[in-house]
């Protein structure tokens, strides 16, 4: 077959260049007889040809020249390609022309327009082949919404949006060309320092405390250096419907956390789309290989779709338990908060709580079992293992739903005994006279026994000789005795002091804020300093905080005072060392001095307002506060408490 024009200049360039020296332009072009402007354009591709086919890649370095860079192996097939005189275009199989005319297109920016011939030279193509090519290729590309398009008496160009262009450079990297996807970076994000945005998203992942798979990881570098390289000023495109839709979710934070390092090496400003398109990508991580392009509503269909989820769950345990709790609209959007956050540390986080587990279990078992039977629904829905911490956490909701249940019903007693109807009947009679507040009484024999048949009772007066592990018990004997009746109706009391209690809570919009292992219960400090520097710790070791958050906290101290009075302070440090929004609770069992005033109760909050989600809900953070600490009964409550898990359901409640 008879050599092309092109393939005869590339031959003689490769053999130049084989030699292992350095040259100028100049110097090629003298050597092998071309111009200047005909080496420039020909160097480009062949480079490209070069890193497709695994044989090096040409190196240039300001005042220095130009080199190929390759191994002996590398250098060896390519001289056996140069004697065996086959020119580049019979190297390629038509699979592999498709990714080099793929690679070719996404070089382009959007709309912009090539001619046919240029297309073919750079490919060492006749224009015939490439126009049947470009038929071919068009329906990958047409899969993440792009259109190739000819354009008359002009050229072919790629028409669609600029990140719907960067979500298929990011499949040609990966998917089709992924042994050379760190030299294709060179060609995608010419003049970025590839190596330090490595750095900066391992730091993130280290300051989150989570650890990417190879996949994930990769993702997230490309696109962060695409969004280097291809940077727009302005931020009109075309993109994922609401801004909040996204915010939600931890995702977007980290998301966030990573573009706000890369403004402060790079001393660019990234548009906020670039945060979402990012986050979006994290979000549908297990189903990427799907993943045809941005879609106006992608973040809320995947937010409808965990709805769906967390119905899921709900009615799970409902058929376990017995129990409806499936219009608690405040169940409902308290898990939609709880699973945003919960899913990505399912996947991504390296690090373990404080094993809520173990209180959750002892406390509220048969709560933590029927939530036990949801775990197979997180692997078949989201791919990923769910821990007993996780599923702590979603019965601690349960539980407080079930509670809510209570508060509004009538007060429900059940009798065990292992007497008959006849005296059964006098007790409840009983019972009815001296003790008016009852309005509901159901008796049952302790054989016939079965807790979770009677969540909805609210005291549970045991006169057989056997043991019932509830905290609802009342253990009497077996004919009521005065003493027997004053034991009922004080455990009655303390539930109608309970319900009273706990008429304060935080909106749901909040719950994700607090952790049971974030709330410090008379911890061992003598000084503000050293409770400052514990809560602080408490939020490293989790990642929601970097290693600089403590000395912006004590910056903030030195300039002034965080007490706000009635005992309480609330030191703050700088937003931009916040990776999660966290509140850290400390209750002292004597205060200590902070400046002028004497404290006991602290509220570490590190907090973001950097979108509209986590303006909303800092907002509503403030006003649920004041409500809290306005009152001298709430703030006694809290203190009275013995245990962080008490004052955290006292707060999602």
């Amino acid at each position: 077959m008879k050599q092309s024009k092109q393939a005869i200049y590339g031959e003689q360039i490769l053999k130049c260049l084989l030699n292992g020296e350095t040259y100028t332009i100049v110097e090629i072009a003298e050597r092998v007889g071309l111009s200047e402007k005909t080496v420039r354009i020909r160097m480009d591709q062949i480079n490209t040809w070069l890193i497709e086919n695994e044989m090096g890649i040409i190196k240039k370095k300001t005042g220095t020249g130009i080199w190929l860079e390759a191994n002996e192996k590398q250098r060896e097939n390519l001289r056996e390609y140069l004697t065996s005189r086959q020119h580049v275009s019979d190297l390629l199989k038509p699979d592999n022309r498709n990714k080099q005319l793929i690679g070719k297109l996404l070089k382009l920016k959007p709309g912009e327009i090539m001619t046919l011939k240029q297309l073919a030279d750079s490919l060492y193509l006749s224009p015939p082949t490439v126009g049947n090519l470009l038929r071919e290729v068009a329906e990958w590309f047409q899969g993440r919404k792009l259109l190739v398009t000819s354009v008359r008496s002009k050229g072919v160009c790629v028409q669609g949006n600029e990140y719907n262009f960067r979500i298929a450079i990011k499949d040609y990297m990966m998917e089709m060309m992924p042994e050379v996807m760190d030299a294709l970076m060179g060609t995608f994000a010419p003049r970025v320092d590839t190596t330090r945005v490595r750095r900066i998203v391992v730091e993130a992942e280290n300051a989150w405390h989570i650890e990417f798979s190879d996949w994930s990881f990769n993702m997230v570098w490309i696109m962060v250096c695409l969004s280097i390289a291809r940077n727009h000023k302005d931020d009109d495109e075309e993109f994922i419907g609401r801004e909040e839709d996204v915010q939600h979710y931890n995702e977007y934070a980290f998301a966030e956390s990573i573009y706000q390092r890369i403004e402060k090496t790079f001393q660019i400003s990234i548009p906020e789309n670039d945060t979402r398109l990012l986050a979006v990508l994290l979000l549908t991580v297990k189903k990427l290989q799907n993943f045809s392009g941005i879609q106006s509503d992608y973040a809320a269909q995947y937010d409808q779709d965990l709805g769906r989820f967390v119905c899921l769950v709900i009615d799970t345990i409902d058929s376990v338990l017995d129990i409806d709790l499936s219009g608690d609209t405040f169940l409902y959007e308290s898990l939609m908060l709880h699973l945003r956050s919960a899913i990505f540390r399912m996947k991504y986080s390296t690090t373990s709580g404080d094993s809520v587990s173990k209180y959750v279990k002892s406390q509220y078992k048969q709560t933590f079992l029927a939530t036990w039977a949801t775990s197979n629904l997180f692997e078949e829905y989201y791919d990923v293992q769910v821990t007993e911490d996780e599923l702590a956490g979603i019965a601690l909701y349960i539980q407080a739903a079930i509670v809510r249940r209570r508060k509004g019903s009538p007060m429900k007693i059940l009798l065990v005994s292992a007497q008959g109807m006849a005296s059964n009947q006098l007790h409840v009679e009983r019972l009815k006279y001296s003790i008016p507040e009852i309005t509901d009484i159901r008796t049952t024999s302790y054989h016939d026994f079965n807790a979770s048949q009677y969540l909805d009772v609210d005291v549970i007066v045991n006169m057989s000789d056997g043991e019932i592990g509830d905290d609802r018990v009342v253990a009497v004997g077996s004919y009521l005795s005065d003493a027997d009746m004053e034991r009922v109706h004080q455990k009655i009391n303390q539930i109608f002091y309970f319900r009273k209690q706990f008429e304060f809570h935080f909106n749901s919009l909040c719950h994700q804020l607090f952790e049971v292992d974030l709330i410090l219960l008379k911890p061992r400090v003598d000084t503000k300093d050293q409770l400052i520097a514990l809560m602080v710790e408490k939020l490293e070791k989790k990642g929601d905080v970097t290693t600089h958050y403590l000395e912006s906290v004590f910056e903030r101290e030195r300039a002034t005072t965080t007490s706000i009075g009635r005992g309480i302070a609330i030191p703050h440090g700088n937003m931009g060392e916040i990776n999660e929004s966290r509140i850290v609770v400390a209750i002292l069992d004597k205060p200590i001095q902070w400046h002028d005033d004497l404290v006991d109760m602290v509220f570490l909050l590190a907090v973001k307002m950097s979108s509209q989600f986590e303006i909303r809900r800092t907002k509503q953070f403030y006003k649920d506060f004041l409500q809290l600490t306005d009152r001298d009964e709430n703030l006694e409550t809290i203190k009275k408490m013995e245990s962080a898990l008490d004052i955290y359901q006292y707060f999602i409640r």
